[in-house]
């Protein structure tokens, strides 16, 4: 990742598939809004990074 990227942290999020993609809402604590829109195949992928980091926590 680039060094210019901002770091918010997590207030509230929803997901929802739209046609052909998926857009998940966030609202970080500071206010901020975000929708990012994803197809399934990328959300699979970060889907699997998350379950690796969260294994790795339970060893």
């Amino acid at each position: 990742m680039a060094n210019d990227v901002t770091t918010f942290t997590i207030k509230d999020a929803l997901a929802a598939r739209i046609e052909d993609h998926i857009e998940i809402a966030i609202e970080a604590q500071d206010g901020t809004k975000l929708k990012l829109k994803a197809t399934a195949d990328q959300l699979e992928a970060l889907v699997g990074d998350l379950e690796t980091i969260l294994d790795a926590d339970d060893a």
